[in-house]
């Protein structure tokens, strides 16, 4: 019987949550660019006027690593801006053999597996009413390219949401 319910309760929250997510409505734009995520936020800043600025922790999935997260709430439009390195960092403990035993394994993961060649991300929830973003993230020096993304198309749209 606990089993039973324990499978259902699983089933309902997963409904749940596609739900919520399907409710959540935001832009995602994709951004190739060989800077540091510091100075793309800093570039971003000064490009709309946003205050980007970075959390206090990492973004942690849990089998994925970390994520660097740059966010700002514009409570005066209604819009949160969030912006994500696209690659990571997972720590594993060290292998017992080798020239480098005990030391930490370092692997880089992607935050959208699917995506791997983009190396940011650009999220904004709220409406977009004259921001003009794609042009504006075009016209940043050393941003190679920018463009929008289809969410719903995303397998892994769920690690945008935290």
């Amino acid at each position: 019987m606990y089993l039973y319910f324990k499978c259902f309760a699983m089933g309902v929250m997963e409904e749940l949550w596609e739900d919520l997510l399907d409710e959540t409505v935001f832009s995602l734009f994709a951004i190739h660019s060989n800077l540091e995520d510091y100075a793309l936020a800093y570039a971003l800043n000064s490009a709309f006027g946003l205050h980007l600025r970075r959390t206090p922790k990492d973004l942690e999935l849990d089998k994925d690593g970390f994520f660097v997260v740059f966010e700002w709430n514009d409570q005066r439009s209604y819009r949160e801006w969030t912006l994500f390195r696209n690659s990571g960092t997972e720590y594993s403990s060290g292998s017992e053999v080798g020239l480098f035993k005990n030391e930490p394994e370092v692997k880089r993961r992607s935050l959208i597996p699917e995506k791997r060649e983009v190396d940011f991300f650009l999220k904004l929830e709220g409406e977009e009413n004259n921001l003009k973003l794609l042009p504006g993230l075009l016209s940043i020096p050393k941003v190679s390219t920018a463009y929008r993304l289809e969410t719903a198309k995303l397998k892994s749209r769920y690690n945008l949401i935290y």
